[in-house]
């Protein structure tokens, strides 16, 4: 209870706390769905790269192969591109690659943007509510004509709770945001990492199955 109302009536008192919870809503919804994404694709680099180089200096493709198609997270991708194409040129192995991480860092971006307009407008649509709320109080003064601290203290602090409840919103949204978009530029730097080794031994690797 807040002010002797229920969170549900305070809701539905108001438009503005009507879009806060919607707003709410979205923002949790990107907060899992992008948990999730970075769950399901997580990975250990050091350990993975560690294995991959040591298959690349055997020049052993078919470990690799079984490698490459044991999971399918973004450094398994990656590594399946380097895999399957082993026959063509280095310029066109390193731009294939390129390819792959851009499009593997587009994955891991999805809805972060979402997730910081959130962060944004939360606050902003907190702050309107209150403008309004405040307006609409003053009015009842003047139409009324009484302004004691029993009648301005209550709307006042009603207008607020807007605002309260736009910063509840943003200050989680931006925590995950910044989680997600630090987890997005590591992967981006592993990516890239994994991708100059593969075409750095790419020639080593073809040399030794020619050799077979």
């Amino acid at each position: 209870m807040i002010m002797g109302k229920s969170i549900a009536e305070i809701i539905m008192g108001s438009y503005t706390m009507q879009l806060l919870f919607v707003t709410s809503v979205v923002a949790l919804a990107l907060i899992i769905e992008r948990g999730i994404y970075f769950l399901k694709n997580r990975f250990d680099y050091f350990k993975f790269i560690r294995e991959v180089e040591e298959l690349l200096r055997e020049g052993n493709k078919k470990k690799l192969e079984r490698v490459a198609y044991a999971k399918n997270t973004p450094v398994h991708r990656v590594l399946r591109v380097a895999v399957d194409n082993l026959d063509i040129s280095e310029d066109e192995l390193r731009e294939l690659l390129t390819s792959q991480v851009q499009e593997e860092v587009a994955k891991s971006k999805k809805f972060l943007g979402g997730l910081a307009t959130i962060v944004a407008i939360a606050p902003l649509l907190g702050l309107y509510g209150t403008v309004v709320g405040l307006i609409t109080a003053f009015h009842n003064i003047a139409v009324t004509g009484s302004g004691g601290p029993e009648v301005v203290g209550g709307g006042i602090a009603e207008a607020l709770l807007t605002t309260q409840f736009g910063l509840m919103i943003a200050i989680p949204a931006l925590i995950f945001y910044n989680y997600y978009a630090k987890k997005t530029e590591d992967m981006e730097d592993f990516l890239e990492a994994l991708a100059s080794k593969l075409v750095s031994y790419r020639k080593i690797l073809w040399n030794k199955m020619l050799e077979k």
